[in-house]
């Protein structure tokens, strides 16, 4: 697999937990949904990051949650701009179905940093007929709602009420069931997405229009 070396333009903190790391991108090419391999240089340690920016972007962002027992996005976040880090990739197929770039109504749920591949999604492909569902526990984890158009974007908390919805996606879909012509996508940890996919099938969506990306 192609790895390339890239240096830190910026570390943008957005929460006390969550940065965006900005690299240089010089001619890295990619698709929407995909993701990289972040590794130190000359060693073997590396994380597995979602592409944030999109195709026309002259950098590559990557949303970041800082765990507090992960050294490896400890480290990503006290980089200085002028640090070089390798980028392996791209890899994966949570791309575009074509039906969804030809204007079929797409659903985009995401938990947490999971909004990483849709934020792609809307940043090179702005006429999508797409609607947002994200899933997080405070108002201020709404990254990159700016993003998206108001009009097509739900955001859910379930730790306040500060959000669009008081609530989880999946209390979100229950209430709001989901034509069976939507293409979903769905982002985020294992158990949303176990959730959210058994509640779509109940709404007797195929399952060629539930596509998933398990963030662990």
């Amino acid at each position: 697999m192609k790895r390339t070396k890239h240096t830190v333009l910026d570390v943008i903190n957005l929460t006390p937990e969550t940065f965006i790391i900005r690299l240089d991108r010089k001619d890295f090419q990619f698709e929407p949904g995909q993701y990289v391999v972040i590794r130190i240089p000359d060693q073997n340690k590396g994380r597995e990051y979602s592409i944030y920016s999109g195709i026309a972007d002259e950098y590559l962002d990557f949303l970041v949650r800082e765990i507090p027992a992960g050294d490896f996005s400890r480290y990503l976040r006290h980089l200085n701009p002028g640090s070089e880090l390798d980028v392996e990739g791209p890899k994966g197929y949570f791309i575009l179905n074509e039906h969804s770039k030809m204007g079929k109504p797409s659903l985009f749920i995401a938990s947490g940093t999971g909004i990483s591949p849709f934020h792609s999604y809307v940043k090179s492909f702005p006429e999508l007929n797409y609607k947002v569902l994200h899933g997080v526990h405070f108002a201020n984890e709404a990254y990159g709602r700016e993003t998206f158009d108001p009009q097509h974007f739900v955001l859910c908390t379930s730790r306040s009420a500060d959000g669009d919805f008081f609530g989880r996606v999946s209390l979100y879909l229950n209430q709001n069931p989901v034509s069976v012509e939507t293409i979903c996508y769905l982002c985020g940890n294992s158990d949303m997405i176990e959730e959210v996919t058994t509640i779509l099938e109940k709404n007797g969506l195929p399952a060629e229009n539930i596509r998933t990306e398990v963030f662990f």
